[in-house]
Formats: structure tokens, C-alpha cells, sequence
């Protein structure tokens, strides 16, 4: 099983929340939160006392503060992805006041519909990354993603994550019209929901954390503070069409704490107001959770881990030697089919000049022209075929087979040999009858020999010794007595 975090790091406290990720999907591990004291980010990190800590095998995400990014809502006149990635470099960079080259950008394609596209670009500069990027390190995190906090906010109503504790994540989400508002201090971002599906992604302006500690007290305080949320979310909701407005707005982080919130936001907004309701935790951890999910399904979404600032262990960043190595695998098979063409073809060719010469052969011999080399050597073989005469084995291998067949150790002195690639007459003598008998049942041995009857035998009178006389037929040759 994979961990996967989301760590929601702000002015007052740091949350994170922690998923078990599987094949099937997700489950919630754990929600919790620390206060940010002087120590700094390392210290809330170890005062979280995750078991086990926080490491390089964890996939964490992190959201970048609303007042370090630029978000800029694109609406293009096509749907071809490709055609997007060819005109937006050109509509960011007509859009910030700097060069392009000095910032990194990334975009996610909210919504398509009648031929049009739209799109939000997420816009931070090099510099201020590298600042956020350091400051994680130094309290050993590396995040493998770093995106947008409204973005994060809608990956919860992706995954039907703001439906309460009995329903459960992954299941399809309620066909609504929903907003979603986690506001704080130094932090106010809204997200408008259609039906799960993010149409609105944008960071509202907000107050400092003396301005929210205040508002828990002082009632002009917190009049002031919903006064500006009112007035970004009039326009940020107007800024959408008829069909996408909310049918309630949903209340995160630290805005759900203060006195009469929900009554105060619903009448200025003529809208019903409530606070998220969450499987784990409370709505202060929205964001948390919204980043380990945006963690668990990246692709699509914004991250600025890309460029010089990839996370360089992430999957994501062997896609490109996998394609280049998908590229000279493919060379290397188009290079092994074009040899083994070349070779097939020269087969070809000497097959070709095989059966030529083989056609040429049996028609100067046998007056007809046949490719096929068995035919060929039946054919010629045949006992009415010009060829027939001639042997295939000559006497003097007939001879030696003969030869080889004799016992060592009764060796005999022969007198008199005929030998024909047919036929074998052998005279000789031994040194007794049973020498004689070792030699024929040695002769029997070879198939090549034909049948070998009892020798005629004398005994010499003046030696003592044993002559005898085989006569037989050899068969290995292939020829009929007599020849053609």
C-alpha cells in the first residue's frame, strides 16, 4: 500500500491528511492538524507524529498561497488539445507583465461545451517557488506536487468527498451545483462545482490573522472581514453563466468558526450556507484532504513540479525516457525486419539458383527438367535411369568395412579377396575352427552384410591351421547385381 499526504500549510496551523492508496482506489488513514509556533515548518512536522514520519516514499501535495499565484480563466474557441497547447504559451505570455522565462505556468481544462474551451492558467514566479520549494526541504519534505489551493478544494467534489461521513469516497457525486469557500487567515479560496466537476477555481483577497482573531470578538472586526468575502464571491459567481450558479455554498477552514457565518454569508447572498461536511475530520482539514486526493489522480491538474523544479523520482518524469526508449525500440525493430527481409530474399535468390541448376542436371541426364532434389535422386537412381550404374560406395570401401569387421583377436591371413560394390568372396586361414566361428559371428554384426551362411572348412594337414571360404552379397549400396 501507498501513502499519499496532503499537507496544507498555513499562517495559523499545519493539517494533513493521509491516504492508504490500492489498486481499487483510496481509503482516509488519518486527519490531523498542528499549530505553527516561531520554530517554524520543521517543528509542526514533527509535532504531527505521523508513524511513520513523513519520507521519500510519501506522495505529498502541497498548495502554493492564493497571493503568490497568478490565475488567469482562458476561453478558447476550439476543444483540440493540441491546438491548446500551441496558443496558450501565447495567451500567458500576453497576460503577466514579465517575461516568460521567468516564471512557470501550468494549466487544467475545466469545461468544453459548443466548440468551446475553458481553461485556467496557474502562473508563479521561478523565484518564488524556489523560496517555497527550499523552505520544504529544509523540514524534509519534497512534495511531488505543487498546485493551486482552489483546484485541491474541487478535487473533493470530484470524488464525492463533501457529501458527509455515510457516503462513500469514490462514490458518483450528487448531480448539484455547489460552491465551496475555505477561508482563513493570509487565505480565501472558492471553488464552483457542477456536478462534481470543477467550472470555477479562483483565490479570493482576505484578511491577516490578527484581522480573524479579532473577528472571533469584535463584531465590527468580523463585519469588515465578511464584507470583502462578500464582495469577491458577488463577483466571483457572477463572472459564470446562469446555469453553473450554486445551489448552496459550502463553508471550510476558519470562516465556518466565526459567530452567525452561515446566516450572514446566506443572506447576502440569497443562497443556503452550511458548513462541509467531511468523511474525516473537520472543515478546517478541507484543503488537506483536497490536496491528498489531487495527490492520488495528478494527471490533468495543475503542477508547477515541472522543468528545472520536476520532481525528478516521480513516474511522471520517465515518461520521457520511456518514449525515448519506445522510439529506439521501434528503430531497432524496423532495422531487425528490414534485415531479416534481406536475408529472406537472399534465401530466396539461392533457392532460386539451387533449383536452376538442379532443373539443368536432371534435364542433360534425364532428358526432363525436376527442382525437387528428392524426386531428382529417385530418378536418377532408378534402375532404367542412365545413372543407375553408377555405385555409390567403390570396393576399396567395401573392402574396408570388411576389414573393420574382423575380430582383433582372431585376425586371419586371407589368400584370396573379391570384392565388388555388390558381392564378397573372401578365402583365408585361421588358426582354429573356433577362430573361424569368432569371424563369421562378427560379419553378422553389419547389416550392410547380406546372409552370411556356415564358411567351408579344411584342415591344412601341414600347418594344423583351419581355411575357410565365405561367400556373400553386400547391400549398403544401393545398386541391383549386375548394374544398368
Amino acid at each position: 500500500m501507498h501513502r499519499i499526504v496532503g499537507l496544507d500549510w498555513a499562517q495559523d496551523a499545519l493539517r494533513v491528511a493521509t491516504l492508504q492508496s490500492g489498486f481499487r482506489g483510496f481509503a482516509i488513514q488519518d486527519v490531523r492538524s498542528v499549530a505553527v509556533t516561531a520554530d517554524g515548518l520543521k517543528a509542526a512536522v514533527d509535532a504531527l507524529g505521523l508513524t511513520p514520519p513523513l519520507g521519500p516514499d510519501d506522495t505529498v501535495a502541497v498548495a502554493l498561497p492564493g497571493a503568490l499565484v497568478a490565475t488567469h480563466l482562458v476561453t478558447l474557441p476550439f476543444t483540440d488539445p493540441k491546438r491548446i497547447e500551441q496558443v496558450l504559451p501565447a495567451e500567458v505570455e500576453g497576460a503577466i507583465p514579465f517575461d516568460l522565462a521567468e516564471v512557470v505556468w501550468d494549466y487544467a481544462i475545466l469545461s468544453q461545451a459548443g466548440g468551446k474551451t475553458d481553461v485556467l492558467v496557474g502562473i508563479v514566479k521561478r523565484s518564488v517557488l524556489r523560496e517555497q520549494l527550499a523552505a520544504f526541504e529544509a523540514a524534509g519534505i519534497e512534495p511531488r506536487i505543487v498546485t493551486l489551493a482552489p483546484l485541491a478544494l474541487a478535487g473533493l467534489g470530484e470524488r464525492n468527498l463533501l457529501s458527509g461521513p455515510d457516503v462513500p469516497p469514490g462514490a458518483p457525486p450528487p448531480p448539484v451545483t455547489a460552491a465551496i469557500l475555505d477561508a482563513g487567515p493570509e487565505r480565501a479560496d472558492l471553488a464552483l462545482l457542477d456536478q462534481g466537476r470543477p467550472v470555477l477555481a479562483r483565490a479570493l483577497a482576505t484578511s491577516s490573522a490578527a484581522t480573524w482573531r479579532s473577528a472571533q470578538i469584535d463584531e465590527a472586526a468580523r463585519t469588515r472581514l465578511f464584507a470583502l468575502l462578500v464582495r469577491d464571491l458577488k463577483i466571483s459567481l457572477r463572472s459564470r453563466k446562469a446555469t453553473t450558479a450554486p445551489q448552496k455554498l459550502l463553508l471550510a477552514g476558519s470562516v465556518g468558526t466565526l459567530p452567525g457565518a452561515a446566516e450572514r454569508l446566506g443572506a447576502e447572498l440569497q443562497l443556503p450556507v452550511e458548513s462541509a461536511s467531511l468523511p474525516s475530520g473537520g472543515p478546517d482539514a478541507a484543503l488537506a484532504l483536497g490536496l491528498a486526493v489531487r495527490a492520488q489522480s495528478p494527471r490533468g491538474r495543475i503542477n508547477f513540479r515541472k522543468g528545472e523544479f520536476a520532481f525528478t523520482k516521480d513516474l511522471s518524469q520517465v515518461r520521457g525516457q520511456m518514449a525515448r526508449l519506445a522510439v529506439a525500440a521501434a528503430v531497432l525493430l524496423v532495422l531487425g525486419l528490414g534485415l531479416g527481409m534481406a536475408r529472406l530474399s537472399s534465401l530466396h535468390r539461392q533457392v532460386a539458383a539451387y533449383d536452376e541448376a538442379v532443373c539443368a542436371a536432371t534435364k542433360r541426364i534425364l532428358g526432363t527438367c525436376t527442382t525437387d532434389y528428392r524426386q531428382a535422386l529417385g530418378q536418377l537412381s532408378g534402375g532404367r535411369s542412365r545413372a543407375a550404374g553408377i555405385p555409390r560406395v567403390s570396393g576399396a570401401d567395401v573392402f574396408a568395412e570388411l576389414v573393420a569387421h574382423m575380430p582383433e583377436g582372431s585376425m586371419p591371413l586371407l589368400d584370396d579377396v573379391d570384392v565388388t560394390t555388390t558381392s564378397i568372396r573372401v578365402k583365408g586361414t585361421a588358426e582354429s575352427y573356433g577362430k573361424v566361428d569368432d569371424i563369421t559371428a562378427a560379419l553378422k554384426k553389419d547389416k550392410c552384410f547380406g546372409e552370411i551362411k556356415q564358411p567351408r572348412v579344411d584342415k591344412v594337414p601341414a600347418t594344423g591351421k583351419v581355411s575357410f571360404s565365405f561367400d556373400f552379397a553386400y547391400a549398403c549400396s544401393g545398386e541391383t547385381p549386375g548394374g544398368a
